[in-house]
């Protein structure tokens, strides 16, 4: 099986640092992605028969959720940044979606076909398909990092007006979001590294733990971290 592919390095600065954060939140978004996978092609091969309709709700939490990240950028977050960084200075962002999209589309076909019972499940194709896509869209998440680079935000933004797309993207996400299946999916994908990402508020978080996980509760063991953070493998070996 292939080794797992590496998080991203965080971009140095501060998350206190206005035009510093949008680097940081982004490499931190796509180091979620890169767990997802890397959950995914872990599991694919030895999947237990009793397991496979949580691991098709993983996978379709994964695939959905990298589906509305790539729209809250093309329709709200990089429209606004261009409005002063000047039009199509972001192009090259939208456009490396269709590298890798396409293919991720083939797998969630795939996988409605598995979990409806037309297809037999087959671990190594899963992998497979997976990989049909996923070395292009790590390229992807490397090379949008420094388009978002803080000296060239503190060229034409001034800390409010960061500020106020990050409280609007925030908004947008969360009301567009499940809170059944991307909240849970977001804290068991996050990277123990950077403990404050996903940005929940509190009461959000606690109300995932004890009540939003429930309904698919199987479907975030595929996930690194449990619902606290704490890497699985961790408890694993102390057990």
């Amino acid at each position: 099986m292939p080794a797992p592919y590496p998080l991203l390095d965080m971009p140095p600065g501060s998350i206190k640092n206005i035009h510093e954060y949008p680097a940081i939140h982004m490499a931190a978004v796509h180091n979620m992605f890169i767990q997802s996978i890397n959950a995914i092609v872990a599991h694919a091969p030895t999947l237990p028969t009793n397991k496979l309709q949580p691991f098709m709700v993983f996978c379709f939490t994964v695939i959905d959720n990298i589906h509305h990240h790539h729209h809250i950028e093309e329709t709200f977050l990089f429209p606004e940044l261009e409005k002063k960084l000047g039009a199509g200075t972001l192009s090259r962002n939208f456009e490396e979606h269709a590298d890798f999209v396409p293919q991720l589309d083939e797998v969630k076909v795939y996988l409605q076909k598995v979990q409806t019972g037309e297809l037999a499940y087959d671990g190594p194709l899963l992998v497979e398909k997976i990989h049909s896509f996923s070395d292009s869209m790590m390229l992807h998440l490397s090379h949008e990092i420094p388009t978002l680079d803080a000296s060239r935000l503190k060229a034409v933004f001034t800390e409010k007006e960061l500020k106020d797309i990050d409280s609007q993207g925030l908004s947008i996400a969360l009301k567009t979001v499940s809170f059944y299946t991307s909240i849970p999916w977001g804290m068991v994908c996050a990277n123990p590294a950077t403990p404050w990402f996903p940005p929940l508020p509190l009461p959000v978080k606690l109300a995932t733990r004890w009540w939003f996980s429930r309904k698919y509760r199987e479907a975030w063991e595929f996930g690194p971290l449990d619902l606290y953070g704490k890497p699985r493998q961790a408890e694993v070996e102390k057990s």
